[in-house]
């Protein structure tokens, strides 16, 4: 038998296992109610000054005393919030807890205010026995004094749950919904397109590269099988801190590493350091990117890493039930993810028919390293780029200053003048490139947006029913970029905007955002892009991760009416 057929089957029983070997509570998954259904939110203001919220819950529903508390804001102060006793619980995730089921009234005296409402926001989380955990809840209140009571007036709601909000909920594909095996399809296939994604364009010229080496077929099939190992570890290790974190009360989602500017500047350095590799400057033994064998295990890793930033088609599902089921059903469909990403690598190097039609390796080679060292250099271009965004010129200057101790260390050891002048005519290339990107912001290349996000303006903006087109943003996606390049700052779409009333809204989540990751999930997304669009009279439609102008002016024809319009606030950055 040989190593390719072994290969395969080895493929084929894994997929068989993450179809079949399911525990029968993930393939039989309840139904679970929506969080304003499950948690249904009541509030009064008492003649004596208290405020109460209070819950009745359905069966198997339950409230964590921990996530309670009802804070003041806009002029109203609050004193101590009386919460009573729970229910003994041990959690899965936070330990030993206090918990309560069917009903829960908790209350805090009004101690002042500026005017006559008394504003408040009430903050809870709960899960259901079945095994669906709820993201933190933050929800927002007004009341206004009625006769010789208090009663509810204008009432605004941050939350998932609130008005313009919840009808969204549901005409977005919710993770509690789907079936265990839509979940996991979906998975397969987002993990195949994300191959097809600009983020993944500078793993793919290391994998090429290990690909034309031409080792043998044995060689070819270890590596292939180590590339998934990386792919897949990498996917189950970033999902599992993905779902701690959140555990903890943390609002992130898909690429949240990349909103942290000291990952983003150690990926740059990083990628300089393969850069100069793959130029023939540096040769690092051991380090696993060396220029003669690329280490297998090591690019899956970075393919991950580095495809964190995009989203794709079916991933939104997938993501969306993998975080709300944790547990198995996270393992399964973060595996199946991980495995449709690097099926193509496999199929080809345990096809021999395959890997025959790739051209011998030769002399040529070498000249195909240095050009596929390019989108390495644009890789780091990019990410120092972002680090302008998050943090300004220090970025800039903390990472080229970490460039050239990095360069002279390594010279240090080498003692070679041609290598370092190499190494840095390459980090002057880097420099260079961004002080261009720099140059040319993003901003001019858009259409209207607002000046930070505001959820009641939004809330505001959804209750009067008027046309909204939403772009969900971050500097660190390519995709995104890519989408406001081509499509969304074009002439022909923002007239079409124009034409049918609509205003275009762009928020931006380059850095970490706990009311934009809580607009993200009230669609069912946990990354960017996402585009919603707002009619006046329907209910919010998302589009596809990847635009076209003829795409975007589709949607308007079918879902707008011309003649509205639309205006929320001021005219600049939604979420810096």
């Amino acid at each position: 038998m040989t190593c390719s057929t072994i290969l395969k089957r080895l493929l084929c029983s894994c997929l068989v296992v993450v179809g079949v070997a399911l525990p029968a509570q993930i393939l039989d998954e309840p139904d679970f109610l929506p969080v304003d259904e499950a948690y249904p939110t009541e509030v009064e203001l008492t003649e004596d000054g208290q405020v109460l919220a209070r819950w009745v819950m359905p069966e198997g529903y339950y409230l964590y005393r921990h996530s309670l508390n009802l804070v003041g804001k806009d002029g109203t102060t609050l004193g101590d919030v009386l919460i009573p006793n729970g229910i003994p619980k041990t959690d899965e995730f936070f330990g030993d807890v206090e918990v309560y089921y069917n009903f829960l009234e908790i209350s805090a005296p009004v101690l002042s205010q500026t005017t006559a409402d008394v504003a408040f926001d009430v903050h809870f989380q709960g899960c259901a026995d079945a095994g669906l955990c709820y993201p933190p809840e933050a929800q927002a209140f007004r009341l206004t004094k009625s006769g010789s009571g208090f009663g509810t007036g204008g009432v605004s709601s941050l939350s998932l749950d609130g008005p313009g909000l919840a009808s969204s909920v549901e005409s977005s594909s919710t993770p509690g919904g789907l079936s265990i095996w839509v979940a996991l399809g979906s998975a397969l296939l987002a993990g195949m397109i994300l191959n097809l994604m600009p983020c993944v364009f500078p793993i793919l010229s290391i994998k090429a590269l290990a690909m034309l080496q031409g080792a043998s077929e044995a060689n070819q099939v270890s590596h292939s099988l180590a590339y998934l190992g990386g792919v897949v570890g990498t996917f189950l290790a970033l999902a599992l801190l993905l779902l701690a974190l959140r555990a903890f009360g943390a609002a992130i989602g898909w690429g949240f590493q990349l909103q942290s500017p000291g990952f983003v500047a150690a990926m740059a350095l990083l990628f300089f350091l393969m850069s100069a590799n793959m130029l023939g400057a540096i040769e690092i033994p051991g380090f696993g990117v060396s220029m003669s064998q690329p280490n297998p295990f090591l690019t899956g890793v970075l393919a991950v890493i580095v495809a964190t930033p995009c989203t794709v088609p079916f991933m939104a599902a997938a993501i969306g039930y993998a975080i709300t089921q944790g547990g198995l059903g996270l393992v399964f469909v973060m595996t199946a993810m991980g495995a449709g990403m690097a099926i193509p690598y496999v199929v080809i190097t345990a096809t021999p028919q395959l890997a025959r039609i790739l051209p011998r390796p030769g002399a040529w080679m070498v000249t195909l390293k240095r050009i596929m060292a390019v989108p390495l250099i644009l890789t780091v271009v990019w990410l120092v780029w972002v680090l302008t965004r998050q943090v300004g010129g220090a970025g800039v200057a903390w990472s080229i200053g970490a460039m050239i101790v990095l360069s002279l260390a390594v010279f240090i050891g080498r003692r070679q003048v041609k290598w370092l002048a190499s190494v840095w005519a390459l980090m002057l290339l880097v420099i260079a490139g961004t002080a261009y990107a720099v140059s040319v912001p993003i901003s001019s290349r858009n259409a209207t947006q607002l000046s930070e996000f505001e959820y009641e303006a939004f809330q505001k903006a959804l209750d009067v029913r008027k046309p909204l087109f939403v772009n969900v943003t971050a500097d660190w996606c390519l995709t995104c970029l890519a989408n406001e390049r081509t499509t969304l700052s074009r002439t022909s779409v923002r007239e079409a905007l124009s034409d049918h009333g609509v205003e275009y809204l762009k928020v931006d989540w380059t850095n970490r955002d706990a009311e934009i990751t809580k607009l993200l999930e009230s669609h069912g997304r946990y990354g960017v892009p996402t585009y919603v669009l707002y009619p006046q009279q329907a209910e919010p439609v998302l589009l596809p991760q990847v635009l076209t102008p003829a795409l975007v002016n589709e949607y308007l024809v079918d879902y707008v009416s011309s003649g509205d319009t639309f205006s929320i606030g001021p005219q600049t950055n939604a979420g810096r």
